[in-house]
């Protein structure tokens, strides 16, 4: 179509531009290919961050471990890496009662030292299968006969989410005659430690059985006494005999503690933690050198 101008001649009008666009079926057909292709890798993203925050947990315990060693070099004294053990909460009665005598004994001021009594309490109870912290309970020129516990560092340690400490480490859990005793994951020693109070100084909260790891002034494992609180505990059969090694694990995981209607901790239920995929911590272990005293991750080799 063409009009007329106003000297009279006719103006060509300019051609209809066409736009490509995309039809509903091909949209779909895109949309189907994203979400199969995310579907594919999605999985191996997932592995890969997990392995990742594992690798990451075992180096944080081995170098923890390898701390305690050097600080006890340093110290010239036994420094001790504990674990809360599963039946902590079980302790929490006795618990109350030797807070409320500790109270009347020393005059404290007693909502404050049960506010801090307590609280610490909590943060130890709620590590249960993640957490440890690194002890020392007498140093050079210390008055003997007297210890003072503290912390070396800024207190409890954590582990990256979704990593655990195997049970083993915490539970009875039968050897088999075939077992090495050094190789094998078991329970570990527990014996009572008492733990400082950041706004008491001096004070500690009342004795709280602790699983636990020791090094001697040595640097080397204190297996005198790990040995013999293992005999204390009922388990002869965990000694570790010299130019041996312990194993602890650490894997993929999580842990569960029991909670009430009201939304507060149930503490006649023992926490408990779940390995995922089933037992991976048997495959993923810190070796400990009781001849060096020296920590070092060990995995499985894929041939």
């Amino acid at each position: 179509m063409k009009l007329q101008g106003p000297t009279g001649c006719r103006v060509p009008l300019a051609p209809r531009q066409r736009f490509a666009a995309f039809t509903l079926l091909e949209l779909l057909v895109v949309v189907a290919i994203i979400g199969l292709l995310a579907g594919i890798t999605a999985p191996a993203i997932r592995g890969m961050v997990q392995g990742k925050t594992l690798s990451s947990g075992h180096r944080q315990l081995t170098d923890d471990l390898n701390r305690a060693r050097q600080e006890a070099l340093r110290l010239r004294t036994t420094v001790y890496v504990v674990f809360a053990p599963t039946n902590v909460w079980q302790t929490r009665m006795a618990l109350d009662a030797q807070i409320e005598s500790m109270v009347v004994e020393r005059q404290l001021a007693p909502q404050r030292f049960r506010e801090q009594a307590l609280r610490s309490f909590t943060n130890i109870a709620l590590g249960v299968f993640h957490s440890y912290a690194l002890l020392v309970e007498r140093e050079i020129g210390a008055q003997p006969g007297r210890s003072h516990t503290r912390y070396l560092g800024p207190g409890w340690q954590t582990l990256p989410d979704g990593v655990i400490l195997s049970p083993k480490l915490f539970l009875p859990v039968p050897l088999a005659p075939t077992d090495r005793r050094d190789l094998v994951l078991h329970e570990l020693p527990q014996r009572p430690f008492r733990f400082p109070l950041a706004e008491f100084p001096g004070d500690t909260l009342p004795a709280i059985p602790m699983r636990f790891v020791a090094f001697g002034p040595d640097g080397r494992l204190a297996l005198a006494e790990m040995n013999r609180y293992w005999v204390l505990n009922g388990r002869p059969e965990l000694q570790l005999p010299p130019l041996s090694e312990l194993a602890l694990g650490v894997g993929q995981g999580s842990v569960f503690i029991s909670r009430d209607a009201s939304g507060r901790i149930d503490p006649t239920v023992m926490p408990d933690a779940i390995e995922t995929p089933r037992d991976n911590a048997t495959n993923n272990r810190v070796i400990v050198s009781s001849l060096t005293g020296r920590s070092r991750i060990l995995k499985p080799v894929l041939r």
